[in-house]
């Protein structure tokens, strides 16, 4: 069949089943499955999911990361975290042979609901071409996608010569991770993946990276009523956020690395919490020993955690010093350094991908970096399947009100699918 004309039966197949693919997403968003950073309660949708790829006909297999043999000794286990009740889900539409395997990455685990929903967040909710609810742009959403695209490869009777793999992990938000490596260490492997993060389309061969750290200034505390020299870090501390202020501004005025990055853009410096004295005392009436400022900072690829620590510092000791009876402030990992990741430009699931989206929505494809950082680097760094980002568009992820938007959702599934057929070499039964 000729290349245009699978496309119209996909189109239509999409046309037709767009109230499926908005109660799929649906479905995934009636499920907490809260990431709660040690823990989480990804399990009752991680099932669901299984129960849904298993009633496709896929290979279906749940299993708990801890009992991927490897994962614990692998460089880039980060420890600490627990997966009792928090399983992976991965299945696999087998190939005739002798085609390219595709594998299509999600996790089930959302941010915590954020203060200032005016929907319930667990009750997914459409007004005009908007789906509704925690977890539908991030990613929800982007899951349903590859399942639905899939199943349209499926009832349009297309036989594929390469493995089609749906994989749900759990423990990616707060810098996780761990599900991802562990699918890895498992042996769930192919010649591309892609990663449904939201992207509003735009293919991204490239993700950022970033840290978050507690970077605490020490001082003296008490009151001077003999004479003595009282060093408040408070001071140290609120010079520390001035210039991190400044450092945000001018490295989002500079471009970033070729090819991925050379357009610049904003490169966030976000500082999350400021914490000093007895915060449990009703008042406080003497200065605090310590005072720490929690910041994440994210940073291109290339760039390592050493490397960014360093930087900042630098600029901060050039503009300000270290002031008279205070060391220099402490640095201490709040969660794991993910490092950047990407992909050469002659990649060929870029090239099969771009001519998708451009066929899909009758626009040039956007190909750029993510502006994000997310568990990428597992695949990019750490295993022989390369990976590229793609998702739906939508907003306010990790804020209230997250949603995924409706037609763009569709769109992707006709991606998804289309990708599917071109890079599993399928042919119509």
């Amino acid at each position: 069949m000729r290349r245009q004309e699978m496309a119209a039966l996909v189109r239509s197949w999409v046309e037709k089943n767009r109230s499926a693919i908005v109660e799929t997403t649906a479905d995934l968003i009636r499920f907490d499955s809260v990431n709660r950073f040690t823990d989480g309660s990804e399990k009752a949708c991680q099932l669901h999911v299984a129960r849904l790829l298993a009633s496709m006909g896929l290979e279906t297999s749940v299993y708990s990361p801890d009992d991927a043999a490897g994962l614990h000794a692998h460089p880039a286990y980060y420890p600490g975290k627990r997966y009792a009740n928090r399983p992976n889900v991965i299945g696999r539409l087998k190939g005739v042979g002798g085609g390219r395997s595709l594998l299509f990455s999600s996790h089930a685990d959302t941010a915590v609901a954020a203060p200032g929903w005016t929907r319930d967040p667990w009750k997914p909710t459409v007004e005009g071409d908007r789906l509704y609810g925690l977890g539908a742009y991030d990613m929800k959403g982007g899951l349903a996608a590859s399942i639905m695209a899939v199943r349209c490869v499926q009832e349009l009777g297309v036989h594929l010569a390469g493995d089609v793999l749906l994989e749900s992990v759990v423990d990616e938000e707060f810098g996780g991770a761990n599900g991802t490596l562990a699918g890895r260490v498992s042996g769930f492997h192919a010649d591309a993946a892609i990663i449904p993060e939201p992207t509003n389309l735009a293919i991204c061969p490239a993700s950022r990276g970033g840290a978050l750290w507690r970077v605490t200034f020490s001082g003296t505390s008490g009151l001077s009523f003999n004479g003595e020299t009282i060093v408040n870090p408070v001071y140290a501390a609120g010079k520390f956020i001035h210039y991190l202020e400044q450092y945000e501004r001018e490295r989002s005025r500079g471009i970033g690395p070729a090819p991925w990055y050379e357009q610049g853009g904003e490169l966030p410096v976000v500082i999350t919490r400021v914490e000093a004295g007895d915060m449990s005392a009703p008042l406080c009436d003497t200065g605090p020993a310590e005072c720490h400022v929690d910041v994440w900072v994210e940073c291109y690829p290339g760039t390592t955690e050493e490397q960014l620590q360093e930087e900042i510092m630098a600029g901060y000791r050039r503009q300000y010093g270290i002031q008279k009876g205070m060391e220099e402030p402490r640095f201490a990992r709040m969660l794991r350094f993910l490092p950047g990741a990407q992909l050469e430009p002659d990649c060929p699931i870029i090239a099969a991908l771009s001519s998708r989206v451009e066929s899909v929505t009758r626009q040039p494809a956007v190909v750029r970096g993510a502006p994000f950082a997310c568990d990428a680097f597992v695949f990019n760094l750490h295993s022989p399947t390369p990976a590229v980002i793609l998702g739906p568009p939508g907003g306010h992820a990790h804020a209230p009100d997250e949603f995924v938007d409706i037609p763009g959702l569709c769109q992707l599934v006709e991606i998804y699918a289309l990708t599917v057929i071109d890079w599993c070499e399928g042919e119509e039964g």
